[in-house]
């Protein structure tokens, strides 16, 4: 308690007006007499020790600066200076300050962030959750959930806003800006209407250059609000792993549109076809496993089916065509991230060689490691082979101790020592792209200790990604144009972490540096502009109404139909008559339409469920 013995009154009490007395133009007021007579048990009590000499200007400065600092913060109030036997006290913080919509504003930078999270695939309440947690609590972020919410909704909605088709070709170019080798196709139909899409960036073109011998086009997996249907392109990379080669939009299943996606497919590739393709609703895979074809061991739709787990994982038929695009870019950069794990796991571990033999080792020096176990295993199975004849160069190899009778089968062999070439009716090779368990008892009869150089197929080798792709435009395709971009986005990143943890505890050194980054933002878009702010002068308004009042996206047959969503009570009314079934057993009518894809689809792309996996 500071007082002054001089100016006490009786019983030690300090005098209200004492303050004052002395000082001219400072008079006796109800907040000087606060914090010069506090009565027992009120005000704020000050430990420190004042010297007799201070004089009383000295002490009002002193005490304004120390009432400053006790100052309160945002949502709570001084101390309760009632007398301290209240029973009921008013709560000394107002927790919900922060939530008066004028205390509310979502800055332009936590729009980056809002829109980063939902990229990621972070639902609103988890991305509030977090942005809460890296502003320091949910009253430092300055918006609500609500608010996270609403922003979201209006991004999305100012992307659709000129309609799918528009929101579309923006992709395109902002793909195609960003990557040069970024490819696309549009079909416009006479109405001005776009019927299907095609598109694939430099890694995919690159991929099937590399990896395009068999190609899997598969459209069984629903999208987007749109109710387009989506293709992709997929096939094996040297792994053994899925690979996108592409992927296409359809407004229908017609033999025109998948005669339109095809073409373009292969105009993309400069015109390199491959030599087995398969479609989900094609029943001529069966008949090509029938004849040996090619087909790197794929004998069912598995690679459908991992791709649709995949989609399934990242892809919602709610979606709009915009917000589709880019989450479809999640699943490929999940799929190259696989990849490029499965290439870090092969440098850092050597396979396991069971059989400590020339050509074994040979083999895991060349292949991946999933191609070499599947070699490896084809060594051990010549284990059980025996020679049931030799009539010159035709070898009959049979096999025992295997359950399987069809594999039992004896399999001839054709050995030519001049040109060391190697033939097995099996096919194993011509299938697969490895030699069979036949073959290598030959070699192994003959002495020959390594693989024949020409039955190494690069494709399932460790340096199968070394080859060097060229466009149709004869330029050297770079696969990760953006590399550079994210590098330099990193090392920024690096130099301001630092910077933001030495400062934000002091409220001085953040808007010190907070000043010095709005001057330095000032200062390059001085120089180099801001690309991401819209004007009227850079004409892309007037370019979108165009693409707007001429371009539109082509619905679907019979989704202009609009059926009208019934009240629960109709539903639970028509459940309480009992004519019938209920709705929930009740077997849906199918009516295809004469237009429908079904009619043109089941001679040529019908489906095959029997088939087994490897």
């Amino acid at each position: 308690m500071l007082t002054n013995s001089a100016q006490t009154g009786q019983m030690g009490e300090p005098l209200a007006g004492s303050i004052a007395v002395g000082t001219p133009g400072i008079s006796a007021s109800p907040l000087l007499a606060e914090f010069s007579s506090p009565k027992a048990g009120q005000g704020t009590e000050l430990s420190t020790e004042v010297p007799q000499t201070e004089k009383p200007i000295e002490k009002l400065a002193r005490l304004d600066m120390e009432n400053s600092n006790n100052m309160p913060h945002v949502g709570e109030r001084r101390k309760d200076k009632r007398d301290h036997l209240t029973k009921n006290p008013r709560a000394e913080t107002r927790t919900a300050c922060y939530l008066i919509p004028t205390q509310r504003e979502v800055s332009e930078i936590a729009l980056i962030d809002i829109n980063l999270a939902d990229l990621s695939g972070i639902r609103p309440k988890e991305s509030h959750e977090l942005l809460s947690r890296q502003a320091g609590g949910v009253r430092s972020i300055g918006y609500t959930k609500d608010d996270l919410s609403n922003c979201l909704r209006d991004m999305r909605k100012e992307a659709m806003e000129y309609g799918a088709a528009v929101a579309i070709t923006k992709y395109f170019e902002k793909r195609t800006s960003e990557n040069s080798f970024f490819q696309h196709f549009e079909d416009i139909t006479e109405n001005e209407e776009i019927a299907n899409i095609l598109w694939m960036d430099g890694r995919m073109l690159a991929a099937y250059a590399r990896f395009g011998e068999v190609v899997i086009f598969d459209t069984t997996f629903g999208t987007n609000n749109e109710k387009w249907a989506l293709g992709t392109f997929v096939g094996f990379n040297n792994f053994r792993e899925i690979v996108i080669f592409g992927a296409a939009l359809m407004c229908d299943q017609s033999t025109e549109s998948f005669a339109w996606v095809f073409t373009k497919f292969l105009e993309a590739n400069g015109d390199k076809r491959p030599i087995t393709m398969f479609t989900d609703q094609d029943h001529a895979i069966g008949k090509a496993l029938g004849q040996d074809a090619y087909t790197l061991g794929i004998r069912s739709t598995q690679s459908s089916e991992s791709i649709n787990s995949d989609l399934k994982d990242y892809l919602s038929c709610k979606m709009d065509i915009n917000r589709f695009m880019k989450h479809f870019d999640r699943v490929v950069d999940a799929k190259r991230e696989k990849e490029i794990k499965s290439e870090y796991d092969m440098t850092r571990k050597k396979p396991r060689v069971r059989y400590s033999i020339p050509i074994l080792c040979e083999a895991g020096m060349l292949y991946t490691p999933n191609i070499f176990e599947l070699f490896q295993k084809e060594c051990e199975l010549s284990g059980s082979t025996y020679m049931e004849s030799i009539e010159g160069n035709t070898y009959t190899v049979g096999m025992y101790n295997i359950s399987d009778e069809e594999f039992r089968k004896s399999r001839q062999v054709v050995w030519n020592r001049d040109d060391q070439s190697i033939a097995c009716s099996c096919k194993k090779f011509e299938r697969v792209g490895i030699l069979c368990c036949h073959a290598i008892k030959v070699l192994d009869r003959e002495d020959i200790k390594n693989i024949p150089p020409r039955y190494i197929l690069k494709r399932w080798t460790q340096y199968a990604n070394d080859e060097i792709v060229v466009d149709r435009e004869g330029r050297v395709v770079i696969e990760d144009a953006m590399l550079e971009v994210r590098n330099r986005h990193a090392q920024l990143m690096r130099e301001l972490a630092p910077i933001s943890d030495m400062v934000t505890h002091d409220e001085g050194k953040t808007q010190f540096v907070l000043n010095g980054l709005r001057s330095l933002r000032e200062q390059v878009e001085e120089r180099y502009g801001n690309p991401s702010k819209r004007t009227n002068d850079c004409g892309e308004d007037n370019s979108i109404s165009q693409l707007e009042n001429s371009l539109h996206l082509k619905k679907k047959d019979g989704d202009n139909r609009s059926k009208r969503r019934k009240p629960w009570n109709e539903n639970l009314s028509r459940r309480k008559k009992g004519n019938g079934p209920s709705i929930s057993n009740s077997q849906p009518l199918i009516r295809p339409s004469a237009n429908s894809s079904q009619d043109i689809s089941e001679e040529n792309f019908g489906c095959n469920d029997n088939l087994e996996t490897i």
